[in-house]
């Protein structure tokens, strides 16, 4: 080796070691600060009004809790956070909001297929301007007693959100980041995140969480995400037993594991959970009836007439699993894809309850699981654009899926956003309201349910699952997680 060699050499074995330096520092502060993240934001207190009376929801980085019955345009106040924007901007317990920016809303309406129109989307959109725009005031006009009282709540800045709800949108990134780094920090030392009961909830929330820390591309949330899978790994797919179908998780578990532990090897290259992968997709396969039927467990409910909903999760799964090297049962695909396309509404072209109930309210879930999973693989890309076009057409139904919210958002924007950008874009401004209401003053999200039955989604618990959704809506704008239409593989960490 010649002197200048030696030199060079030397330094960049300098340099190397000052980037190492560098970089470990940079992940110690962020670590400091997901620390200091610990101070529990503001939950909403929502009653699950099951037949629809009433419809409780987050105020945004407000600190509140809002209700709407049907044909009402003035949003009455439930609770107020003690020191958040609207404590501190003079909103009380009681209070009605009959004008936002000095304009009365439309009437609400607890039609699904009427959204978030009404007073959620005018207090939502003026939320964002105040938030955006100096000098960071809502004004509301409240109805207190007998009297008119005008307030001036000042908010926390913000920038607005882009058009595009891309990974270049400042505010859609600085989101995304803010939740991650809130589930980091609560979640438990055995990897789990506290559901809403006991049982298995905690193995489905998991998963998604799991994800929500994959889609941020954060180096430092790596052991937070091992720790997720380690956790479904002991409590879930141990249980499994391949000579006896009988025996292990119940197939929401497995499914969900699945599509974490595929969207883990995708994104970080390492195959050291590939065994999990294929023993759960396996389990899949070997529930799914002769005639394509598939249940919660082994058994078949509803006198053999099955969930549509285990189906479509079970082909997002192996779509998924593929990718990663796994073989696809192709008799078990086939199967289960007959009982999917029995189960498709003729008027709506959606995905139904079930072969024996075709119509449903709540489509979202499994026509965007479904489509999601065909265009994984390339193939029905004429159902795929039906599958897109019944999303569209009825997005107001996209938080309605089986008493849960969660999933259908989820799954529904997945589906969306590989059926083509235009469908996805188009929703996405649609729901931008929701987005906005459920942001915190923290940067985490609240949760925010459906119109009637959100059940299942206290069950996993609210906090954990409404953070999840919110996330895993805004990653669907970006281009990593092979269920948003990603396919360069090994991407994670490269922000």
């Amino acid at each position: 080796m010649t002197t200048n060699q030696f030199f060079l050499s030397l330094m960049f074995s300098f340099l190397f070691a000052s980037a190492l330096t560098a970089q470990n520092s940079a992940l110690t502060a962020q670590n400091s600060a997901l620390t200091a993240q610990k101070t529990v934001p503001y939950q909403p207190k929502l009653s699950n009004s099951k037949n629809g009376a009433v419809h409780d929801f987050p105020l945004g980085v407000l600190s509140a809790t809002g209700r709407l019955a049907d044909g009402e345009r003035a949003i009455l106040v439930m609770h107020v956070g003690k020191d958040g924007a609207a404590d501190r901007g003079g909103l009380a317990v009681g209070d009605r909001i009959v004008a936002i920016s000095g304009q009365q809303s439309s009437a609400f309406s607890k039609s699904t297929d009427s959204g978030l129109a009404g007073p959620q989307t005018d207090l939502a959109m003026a939320l964002e301007q105040a938030c955006a725009d100096e000098p960071h005031r809502l004004r509301l006009a409240v109805q207190r007693a007998e009297e008119t009282v005008q307030l001036r709540i000042v908010v926390p800045p913000s920038p607005a959100f882009a058009e595009s709800f891309s990974n270049r949108c400042p505010k859609s990134k600085k989101y995304l980041a803010s939740i991650a780094n809130h589930l980091a920090v609560t979640q438990q030392g055995d990897g789990r995140w506290r559901p809403g009961v006991g049982g298995d909830a905690d193995v489905y929330a998991a998963a998604f969480c799991g994800l929500t820390l994959l889609a941020a591309d954060n180096e430092a949330h790596l052991p937070a995400i091992r720790r997720a899978i380690d956790f479904v790994r002991k409590k879930s797919i141990a249980s499994i037993k391949p000579s006896d179908p009988k025996i292990g998780p119940k197939n929401w578990q497995a499914a969900s594991s699945a599509i974490l532990l595929a969207e883990y090897q995708l994104a970080t290259g390492d195959d050291m959970y590939f065994g999990d992968l294929k023993e759960c997709c396996d389990l899949l396969v070997s529930r799914v009836t002769e005639n394509g039927t598939m249940g919660h467990h082994f058994q078949i409910p509803y006198n053999g007439g099955g969930l549509v909903i285990i189906n479509v999760q079970a082909h997002l799964a192996w779509a998924l699993a593929e990718k990663c090297g796994y073989e696809i049962d192709t008799a078990a695909w086939e199967r289960s894809l007959s009982e999917v396309r029995k189960s498709i509404h003729k008027k709506t072209g959606a995905i139904g309850y079930s072969a024996r109930a075709t119509w449903s309210p709540d489509i979202s879930a499994r026509t965007g699981a479904m489509a999601a999973a065909l265009a994984i693989r390339n193939q029905e890309p004429e159902l795929v654009k039906q599958f897109s076009d019944a999303l569209v057409a009825h997005q107001g139904r996209m938080r309605h899926a089986h008493a849960m919210s969660s999933i259908g958002l989820i799954y529904g924007f997945a589906g969306l956003k590989l059926a083509g950008r235009e469908s996805h874009q188009l929703v996405m401004q649609k729901w931008k309201p929701y987005l906005e209401l459920c942001r915190t003053s923290a940067g985490s999200a609240a949760y925010f349910g459906g119109k009637r039955n959100f059940g299942g989604d206290q069950y996993l618990g609210l906090s954990p699952i409404g953070n999840a959704t919110v996330a895993l809506m805004l990653a669907s704008g970006q281009d990593n997680l092979f269920q948003h239409g990603g396919t360069k593989k090994k991407w994670f960490g490269s922000q």
